[in-house]
Parts: C-alpha cells; sequence; structure tokens
C-alpha cells in the first residue's frame, strides 16, 4: 500500500496541472488530481487511484498550480470532448448541492452503463438493414403474408412498419420495436423480410437519413379547437427565453395535442423537445402518438430498455439525431445537442420522485434546467400537485386551462356505493355488479380498479385471532393464488401458503379482497365475458404490457380488472364504466399529503370512462360516502378541494409554505437507528444555535410508521425551515459533521429533501 501510494504521489511543478474530479462514491466532496501535458476537458472522464483501486471519475473543473500539495496522477484521459454539456453539466453540479448528494454519484446517474464502466463513445453499428420482400404486394401475397402472421402480433407490426419503406436500419427497428431481435428472425424464416449489408444499401440508409433531418410536418395534423390552440400558442411564443407554464386540463381534454403541437414547432425551428412521463405503462401509446406527429427520428429511454438500447438513444439525443426523447424519471439529464422544449406530463405523479440513492425530483430538475438552458417548460396535469397549483398562484408559472373535452365528450358521472348498505362479496357490491351486467350487455367494456395485488390482504385465524405476517416487515401478508403462496409485498419474501393455524392449528380465513379475487369472481359471474388483469405479477415485462394494452384498445376485452398501471394516461375509448372497488385506504393517513393523492388517483382512474362519444360512468365503494375529498372528486371541482387543501396547509406549516428534509437511518439493531437520529438531533441543534437561523426547526427523532422493513429497523427525523435558504445553509455544515462522524457507521442513514412520502 505504502509502495503504491509512493509510486503515484509526487510533488507538482511548474509543468503539470491540477483538476478536480467527482469519483462515484458516497463522498459529497470533489479529489484533486495531476495530469501532464495538455488539460483534460471538463465533463471528460478520467481514471483515477483512489486508495488501492482506481476508479472512473468526471473533471469538474481546472485548479491554479499547487506546488507544495502532494497530489496523484490521473492514470488516463478517457475523453477529449465534454459527455453532458456545459449546462447539464451544470444542472448535476447544482442538483447534486440542493439534494446535498455525492456529486460523482449524481454524474453516474445521467451516463449510460457502458460510460460508467469505462468504455469509449463509439458510433454503433449501422451495418445492417432489413426490408420487406413484398414492399407493394398483390392481394394474393398478401393474403399469404397474414396468415403467416396470423397469431405472431409483434412480427405483424414490424412486417406492416417494414412495408413500402425500402431499406431500414436494424437500430432504428430495435429502437421501434423493443425486444423485436427473435420476431425479425422468424419473419426471415418466413420469407418475409430480409437483412442485408452492403455499401449500396447504407447509401440508401444515409439518403433516408438525410432527408428526414428537415423536418416534415404530419400529412394529417390535428386541429386543435380554441382552448388548445390558445396554450399551444402561447407556449410556441415563448422561443429562446425560459417561460414555465402549468397546462391544467382535466382528464381527456387533450393535453398531449398540445405538447405535440408545441414540439413540432420547436423542431420545426431546428431544436429538440424533451417529454417526460411518470411511468413506463404510458410509454407504449404514447411513443405510437408521438411517432405519428413527430415521425420516426424519436428515441425511448426507461427503465425496461437494455443497456445497450439506452447508450444508442443517448447517443442519438446528443448528436442531435434525434428531435425529441420520450422517457421517465432520469431521461431529465438526457444530453441533447440543441434542446428546445421540455415537457413533464402528469407533473404530480410521486414516480417522478427518486426515492432511493440520489433523491431527486424530475420535475423539479426540468424546470431548473429549463431555466439554464433558457427554454420553455411545460407541466400538465389534471390534478396538478399542490406546490405547483400554490406557485402559479404566486406567478412563478403561467397558467393554461383546458375545461372541456373534444370532441363533445363529457366528464363521466360520479356516484358513489354506500358499502354500510351495501355489503360487498369478494370485493364487488350488488350495485357495481349490475352495473357491469348491463355494459356486456351493450357491449362496452367495464374498468374495476383495485390498487392492491394478490387474492387476499390478510389471512387470519377465525378461532384464536392469528395472522400471517412477515417476519422481516412489519405488515401482513397476502395471499396470491397462483401458486398457493403467501408474500410480502414490502420485501418481497414469499412461503408455501399454509391454510392452518400457525398458533392453534384451525383453518384460517382469506379476508378483504386482491385483483386475482375480483378476477376470480368475475369470472364465475360473467363466464362469457374476455376478462383482462393487469398489475405487477400479470405483466411482467414491457412487450407483454403492450400487448395487453394493445388487445384492450382492439376491442378484445370486456372487463379490465388493474391497478395503479391502468390509473392514468391510457386513452381506453370504449370503457364506459369505471369502478373503483376500495376508495377508503388514504382517507385516515399519517401522511398530509394523503388526502392530494387520494385525489389525484381516483379523478385519473375515473378519467378513463367515457372518452369518446358514450357517456362514462363511474361507482365508487365507499363506507364514507360523505367525506370532503370523495365529494369534491364526485363534483370534479378540483379548484375547491385545492383550496381547501392549501388553507389546511398554510395553518399547519406543511409544505408548500414550508420546506422539509428528512434524515432516515436503518439497522439491524432495533435501538440503533433511533439513537443514532437522536445524536443527528443534537448536532443539528448545536450549529442551528450557531447559525442562529430561527425560521428552521428540528423535530425530535422517531421511530418510522413502519418500523421494521426487510429486517432492518427504521427511524426518522423531520426538519422544517419557513425559507428554504436557511434550510440548506444549515444543512451544508449539519451533513457534513454527520458524514465525518464515527457515528454514522453504526446506522445506515441518508438525506431526503422535499421528502414525497413520509414513511
Amino acid at each position: 500500500m505504502r509502495a503504491f501510494a509512493a509510486a503515484v504521489t509526487l510533488v507538482a511543478t511548474e509543468q503539470t496541472g491540477v483538476v478536480q474530479v467527482a469519483v462515484p462514491l458516497p463522498l459529497r466532496r470533489v479529489f484533486d488530481y495531476r495530469y501532464e501535458g495538455a488539460p483534460p476537458v471538463r465533463g471528460g472522464r478520467v481514471k483515477v487511484p483512489f486508495g488501492a483501486r482506481t476508479v472512473i471519475g468526471v473533471v469538474v473543473a481546472n485548479r491554479p498550480p499547487q506546488p507544495r500539495r502532494r497530489l496523484k496522477f490521473i492514470s488516463e484521459v478517457l475523453d477529449t470532448e465534454n459527455l453532458f454539456g456545459e449546462k447539464l453539466l451544470d444542472l448535476l453540479i447544482w442538483a447534486a448541492h440542493y439534494y446535498h448528494h455525492s456529486l460523482g454519484e449524481a454524474l453516474q446517474t445521467a451516463l449510460p452503463v457502458a460510460l460508467r464502466k469505462g468504455k469509449p463513445v463509439t458510433e454503433p453499428s449501422r451495418s445492417h438493414a432489413i426490408r420487406a420482400r413484398s414492399p407493394e404486394p398483390t392481394h394474393d401475397r398478401e393474403q399469404s403474408a397474414q396468415a403467416l402472421l396470423l397469431r405472431a402480433p409483434l412480427q405483424a407490426r414490424i412486417y406492416h412498419h417494414l412495408r413500402g419503406s425500402g431499406w431500414v436500419d436494424a437500430g432504428a427497428i430495435r429502437q421501434h420495436f423493443p425486444n423485436s431481435g427473435a420476431a425479425v428472425r422468424r419473419l426471415r424464416e418466413k420469407g418475409l423480410v430480409e437483412v442485408a449489408v452492403a455499401v449500396e444499401e447504407k447509401a440508401e440508409m444515409a439518403a433516408r437519413a438525410a432527408a428526414a433531418s428537415v423536418f416534415c410536418p404530419p400529412t394529417n395534423p390535428i386541429t386543435l379547437n380554441p382552448p388548445q390552440q390558445h396554450a399551444a400558442d402561447t407556449i410556441g411564443d415563448c422561443t429562446a427565453r425560459f417561460g414555465s407554464f402549468l397546462l391544467h386540463g382535466i382528464t381527456g381534454s387533450g393535453k398531449t395535442a398540445v405538447y405535440l403541437e408545441a414540439a413540432q414547432r420547436c423542431i420545426a425551428n431546428g431544436a429538440q423537445t424533451l417529454i417526460l412521463v411518470p411511468e413506463i405503462a404510458l410509454t407504449p401509446q404514447l411513443v405510437a402518438t408521438v411517432k405519428e406527429r413527430l415521425g420516426d427520428r424519436v428515441c425511448v429511454l426507461h427503465s425496461a430498455l437494455s443497456a445497450e438500447k439506452r447508450y444508442h438513444a443517448w447517443r442519438r439525443a446528443r448528436q442531435g439525431h434525434a428531435v425529441a426523447v420520450l422517457g421517465t424519471r432520469s431521461a431529465v439529464f438526457t444530453p441533447l445537442k440543441n434542446p428546445g422544449l421540455i415537457v413533464v406530463d402528469e407533473e404530480h405523479d410521486i414516480s417522478y420522485k427518486q426515492q432511493n440513492g440520489f433523491r431527486y425530483h424530475a420535475r423539479d430538475l426540468a424546470i431548473k434546467r429549463a431555466s439554464l438552458e433558457n427554454i420553455p417548460v411545460v407541466l400538465g396535469s389534471a390534478t396538478p400537485a399542490m406546490e405547483t397549483r400554490h406557485n402559479a398562484q404566486q406567478g412563478r408559472h403561467q397558467l393554461l386551462r383546458l375545461s372541456d373535452r373534444p370532441g363533445g365528450a363529457r366528464l363521466p358521472r360520479i356516484n358513489f356505493i354506500n358499502l354500510k348498505q351495501h355489503r360487498p362479496f369478494d370485493g364487488i357490491s350488488m350495485p357495481l355488479l349490475r352495473a357491469i351486467q348491463q355494459r356486456l350487455a351493450q357491449r362496452e367494456q367495464c374498468l374495476v380498479f383495485l390498487n392492491r395485488r394478490g387474492f387476499a390482504p390478510l389471512a387470519q385465524c377465525y378461532h384464536c385471532g392469528w395472522q400471517a405476517g412477515c417476519a422481516r416487515c412489519d405488515a401482513r401478508l397476502t395471499y396470491h393464488r397462483a401458486g398457493e403462496r403467501f408474500q410480502c409485498h414490502h420485501c418481497g419474501h414469499a412461503s408455501k401458503a399454509e391454510m392452518a393455524c400457525a398458533a392453534c392449528g384451525e383453518r384460517i380465513l382469506l379476508l378483504g379482497a386482491g385483483t386475482q379475487r375480483l378476477q376470480h369472481f368475475l369470472k364465475k359471474k360473467f363466464p362469457e365475458a374476455r376478462i383482462r388483469r393487469l398489475d405487477r405479477d400479470q405483466v411482467t415485462t414491457q412487450e407483454k404490457l403492450e400487448r395487453e394494452l394493445e388487445a384492450i384498445q382492439r376491442g378484445k376485452t370486456d372487463i379490465i380488472i388493474g391497478t395503479q398501471l391502468l390509473a392514468k394516461g391510457h386513452d381506453f375509448s370504449k370503457v364506459t364504466l369505471v369502478g373503483i372497488v376500495d376508495s377508503d385506504q388514504r382517507l385516515f393517513s399519517v401522511d398530509f399529503r394523503a388526502p392530494e393523492y387520494l385525489f389525484q388517483q381516483l379523478t385519473q382512474v375515473s378519467g378513463r370512462a367515457g372518452r369518446a362519444t358514450s357517456p362514462g360512468e363511474v361507482l365508487i365503494q365507499t363506507a364514507q360516502p360523505e367525506h370532503p375529498t370523495l365529494q369534491s372528486i364526485r363534483r370534479h371541482d378540483f379548484d375547491g378541494f385545492a383550496d381547501h387543501c392549501l388553507t389546511e396547509r398554510r395553518a399547519a406549516n406543511y409544505p408548500p409554505f414550508s420546506h422539509l428534509a428528512l434524515w432516515r437511518a436503518e439497522s439491524t439493531d432495533k435501538t440503533a437507528a433511533l439513537k443514532f437520529l437522536r445524536h443527528v438531533a443534537a448536532v443539528g441543534n448545536r450549529k442551528l444555535a450557531d447559525c442562529r437561523l430561527q425560521q428552521v426547526q428540528i423535530m425530535d427523532a422517531v421511530i418510522s410508521p413502519m418500523e421494521k422493513l426487510a429486517g432492518r429497523y427504521r427511524a426518522q427525523l423531520m426538519v422544517r425551515s419557513a425559507r428554504r435558504s436557511a434550510l440548506h445553509q444549515l444543512l451544508g455544515g449539519w451533513v457534513e459533521a454527520i458524514e465525518n462522524d464515527p457515528q454514522a457507521r453504526r446506522a445506515r442513514w441518508s438525506l431526503d429533501i422535499d421528502p414525497m412520502e413520509i414513511f
């Protein structure tokens, strides 16, 4: 160890320079390294010795020579250009500082896996091209092709995509149709496509790419109604300058059409558009819509893609080959050659908040990035977050409203089924059952929503009261009929389900309902109905999700049973009835945001009904029909609910009228986490007294609402401040003191700025 250090640690001379490097370790500081020759570029990767190993860091700044310091040399310079771009790099540095997180880890978040491992930035091969063997088939050949593709929907989609297109780059096909390798091989075996490598084919692809570089408006543009046109014009007028817009439109009001109209104008001016969505489940239908309007030069980024596909999309965006990027949370860090517009769809969604590691909020960073890039940002939602609504009221966002559905469609009629009067059987009450039966008779689709997987959430002994609980968490086990198992939905632990009580041996009862139980019950009641269940147990891959959604769109389903996978963003034109099985889960929660989340979720899922010409109806099963939140949902009264919610928050001094930080700690020792956070509070109170920041309040350390999770005991410490600047002034020195404190090794800890869930 000493010999190694001596070999790489030399006294700096006038012929060498010094740079600051951020390394991918949980350390909230950067490190100085020497180099010889030309200075490494800011934003480029370097290999550097760190202790006894070599790590890949990113250069963030140059420093003047310091001849009296003993510094290690950079081992290897990997890049000759800034991988991020100056403004994106500035955003990441700002974000690491704001969220009090390691800059090295934050920078790693923005890099593809291959680059994190030190691989060179190389152009992926474009040597393979694909085309349909029969670009303009005769009627007989068309019938033959259809017969070969009858039971292969993915192959059929690829084949029809290729017809009449000539040679198409294989990489573009993989981008447009994820997991398409096997399907292309089968198409080759059937003689429907050919794959080739030739100079002429490459030239043809290059010519097609050059032709596509000029944006051409779609041949069938959507006609916007006056409110949509006003919104698109207002956004379009904000070019080459920062502007923040809140597009508040009811469900089904055509917010996506406004996004795409604004994106078309942006692309026509030679700039790129970044569109963020909260869930992977929203991307299949939206990808098709976006590509129809913006062309094939759209790349997609989300966690279900392979590392290679994510890298390919990252390169296309960075080099300007993609005119638009559509992605989930981490896509906010995608480098763009010429950014012109950022859109955050469903901006209220909690999925935009990273809940572990680098705990950033993608919506907030999108606004900050737009400010740095001097471009407009659009936040869209039917149920804006309370912070966003308050900011609009304060003039920080320009409010644009869409109050009607295009084409004369109306918001669904919402009614309650009082569970005190109509006892449900296997989760479904008789009024809801009759409503489903009526819609089936009219050949219309029904959606039954329950945000609870499995068959039964509680297994209990009637004789002695014993309940099946998780040994690793403070949680009950859920019974899953598929596989006859008990499973914990918090830590994932599963075991074979024994139907005899572990305490007294009597038979246990399965109480409550999950999506599996609803499916089992409705199959018995409607044996002829085509029932499709969409939850995380049933939909295990992105490809399967796309198939399920396509089947629903084509009308091959009568009853859709689902969790929050179906709660937002989807346009099911044939759904006229939505049944919400359990609306009371969040009515009485310790989280001050619970009413807001409930309103958003039920409004979003209700919005799936009646989106076409047929009127929609929503039936909500509840034991609390008079609850103010539910009454606001019934009246479609978001403004009234938001005003009441903000009044309560102001009185209780909760966000957006204050700013929060949450220390969390966990340990296998039952008392260690709480003891550690009490020590953290003591350190914080001393610093608070030194800084004399009267606006900041450090609360008592407490046990988390769910104390035990995955075998670890948890505690938390809340910090609240009337001013954001005062909170960060305190946290800066406080975090540094805890990071260097020997007691920090006794528990695993983290700091969450602007926490979205208190659990």
